[in-house]
């Protein structure tokens, strides 16, 4: 099968969080079922010095009743075939949805252009694909352009579209539509990309099962829940896959010590070595560690009031990495001064911290308001770092809690300051029993959340898809 991915991110290429990893895990997947897979990116700035082939692709078409025209570049010695969208004025920026500050006022024209670039040229080169894999809000409009556009042009094919994160919907002003060209059917169908996306696509899913019950009914819908439920059948959710070639820690570059769920002496060396970095107390306590976007989605307006209190008294030490809002950012500044020795934040994202991290914690803190997927209570597992989630989402479906049969982890449910205390409180009492705690890390440790499990349940979704 002829399968175009349309995404604005690809782990290896351009990357700012798990949409990139999902994209590059499951097209590599999806070649090696034996899919004839190609990739679409917008050729970011940052991407100009990615290698390309000599010749280009020259696409023309019109968009808001304006002549519009790009290049498309072929990436050199790429794992998956992979093209670039290049259009100086809309995507040779330094960033690829905000300027570090808000997002770019022209997004929807932005990624509009992105979507039927791509449907143009694959009329213009004649590579018509069965089946248009599309990407988060940023490809929604795709769907739209396919049925109303590009139905002779791209006869047979059909497109399915994966919501990675239903909170991020780009809506579309009275000016947007009229720039984009879009005449929906409902207010509601044309209020955003995403929901551009998740009326007119044939096939919606994702990126697990709880995150697709969630997503029927307010307030996770964010206002959509009534257009998932028109959607039947046709909305489903699948689970992302973990690349354990990266992610393991008996093979990962970026650890000097490597371990196994057999020789764990190494995840010790790990922790005695990033306490030491980071000015740590050398003792026995528990190394609590986060890893994450500093958002209210990830649940720090009650995390950080949490941690106010709990450190306070625990015999515990925290390390965590992440940027966000500096509202948080300030807070976490704070806390290094307030605790030292026990509690340090460092700020921005580091690729080989992130997995030192995971290999140094004896607990990963993960109590986000929402979690479509997550990966990081996957990589935790894998790591023997146990993971302390609130069960939600994809979160509920990776982790079981202690007070289930052959628990994973440590769970809670509601988004409160006393349910997460209390959820530490539980992981200090399990790491007092080493044990019970060593049958939760090796238990966690034998799970497996590959993309070929995954990858098999998308090709069932491209085959419904086929005459």
């Amino acid at each position: 099968m002829r399968v175009l991915f349309l995404c604005s991110e690809f782990e290896g290429v351009i990357k700012t969080g798990g949409l990139a990893d999902a994209s590059r895990g499951l097209a590599i997947q999806m070649q090696k079922l034996g899919h004839q897979v190609r990739v679409l990116l917008p050729r970011y700035g940052s991407l100009y010095t990615v290698p390309v082939e000599e010749n280009w692709q020259s696409v023309y078409f019109a968009l808001g009743g304006h002549a519009q025209g790009c290049a498309v570049r072929t990436v050199l010695n790429s794992e998956v075939p992979l093209a670039l969208i290049e259009h100086h004025d809309y995507f040779g920026r330094p960033r690829p949805y905000d300027d570090g500050h808000q997002a770019y006022p022209d997004n929807a024209l932005r990624f509009a252009f992105f979507c039927k670039a791509a449907l143009q040229y694959c009329v213009d080169t004649g590579w018509v694909p069965d089946l248009i894999h599309g990407h988060d809000w940023q490809t929604g409009i795709a769907a739209y352009y396919l049925k109303q556009f590009y139905q002779q042009a791209l006869p047979g094919t059909k497109m399915l579209f994966t919501i990675h994160n239903g909170a991020y919907q780009q809506a579309l002003s009275a000016a947007d539509r009229l720039l984009t060209e879009v005449y929906p059917s409902s207010s509601m169908a044309g209020s955003s990309m995403l929901a551009l996306g998740l009326a007119y696509a044939d096939k919606v899913n994702t990126v697990s099962e709880g995150y697709a019950t969630e997503l029927l009914s307010e307030p996770a819908a964010n206002g959509l829940a009534a257009l998932y439920q028109t959607r039947g059948e046709d909305f489903s959710g699948i689970l992302n896959g973990c690349d354990y070639e990266q992610w393991d820690p008996a093979t990962d570059i970026y650890l000097t010590t490597k371990y196994s769920r057999t020789k764990l002496k190494g995840k010790l060396a790990c922790k005695t070595e990033l306490k030491q970095r980071y000015g740590l107390e050398q003792n026995t306590t528990p190394l609590f560690v986060l890893v994450s976007r500093v958002t209210e989605q990830k649940g720090f307006a009650y995390l950080l009031p949490a941690l106010e209190q709990w450190l306070a008294e625990a015999d515990a030490q925290v390390l965590m990495m992440g940027t966000g809002d500096q509202a948080y950012v300030g807070r976490l500044r704070s806390l290094n001064d307030k605790f030292p020795g026990r509690f340090v934040f460092v700020e921005g994202f580091d690729e080989a911290l992130s997995h030192q991290l995971e290999a140094a914690g004896d607990f990963f803190l993960m109590p986000s308001l929402f979690e479509p997927c997550g990966l990081n209570q996957i990589y935790s597992l894998r790591y023997g770092t146990v993971p302390l989630v609130r069960l939600t989402g994809g979160l509920k479906d990776t982790v079981r809690d202690l007070a289930e049969t052959e628990p994973t982890g440590i769970g809670f449910v509601e988004p409160t300051v006393q349910a997460l205390l209390e959820a530490l409180d539980r992981a200090l009492v399990l790491y007092q029993h080493p044990v019970r705690y060593k049958e939760v890390q090796q238990r966690g440790m034998q799970q497996r959340f590959g993309w070929a499990e995954s990858a098999l349940q998308y090709q069932a979704l491209y085959q419904q898809l086929q005459p």
